[in-house]
């Protein structure tokens, strides 16, 4: 028993001295690593790194889908305007009356508008608008699904104008300006028809 005693008293007397030494030897290693850190910030720049570019210079088509996505981001930028007028086709037109109603609406500065792309596909929606312009170099095309369920938009072409938060819609197989024109005379939005024909150099 007496010797059972004198080991256990020699243990709990030797545990004070082990503890000491693992806090010392943590504090050491902690103190190890903080000079390592300072070290690597005082560190000079690697002779490769100094040669990268600060802010690589990114292709067209790269910045492009950039701001893309940055659109598709509610805190990326405000909230955009609403447009004055936006006139909606679809590729599913005829190719030559579809040219037609392009132009005329870049004519009277409205965007033409598309629900989405090709077959899901950007180069053959980029392809297909590239040969609708291609002649007079004018025109355009944008993509804007929203703005189809905004308007309810559910057969091309249509025309929409819009007005502190009201808007006049006018569909069917007629031409952006007469679409414009019946807008003018009895529509809601009348004002901004006839602000529309007049910028375009159309008679009221």
């Amino acid at each position: 028993m007496k010797n059972y005693r004198a080991v256990l008293l020699a243990t709990l007397f030797a545990l004070p001295a082990y503890t000491a030494a693992a806090v010392q030897d943590d504090q050491q290693f902690i103190n190890d690593q903080l000079r390592a850190g300072e070290a690597m910030r005082h560190a000079p720049v690697p002779d490769f790194l100094k040669s990268l570019p600060a802010n690589p210079a990114l292709g067209a088509p790269q910045q492009s889908f950039i701001e893309g996505l940055r659109s598709d981001t509610p805190q990326a930028m405000p909230e955009k305007p609403v447009p004055q007028a936006l006139y909606f086709v679809s590729f599913s037109m005829p190719e030559d009356g579809l040219k037609a109603l392009v132009l005329e609406a870049d004519r009277l500065r409205i965007p033409a508008t598309l629900r989405g792309l090709i077959n899901n596909d950007f180069r053959q929606t980029a392809n297909a608008v590239l040969k609708l312009v291609n002649d007079d170099k004018r025109g355009g095309v944008q993509v804007d699904p929203t703005a189809f369920k905004t308007y309810a938009i559910t057969a091309v072409p249509a025309l929409i104008v819009t007005c502190n938060g009201h808007y006049d819609r006018v569909g069917g197989n007629i031409a952006p300006v007469q679409a414009l024109r019946k807008i003018a005379e009895s529509g809601v939005c009348s004002a901004v028809a006839k602000q529309l024909l007049t910028a375009a150099g159309e008679s009221l």
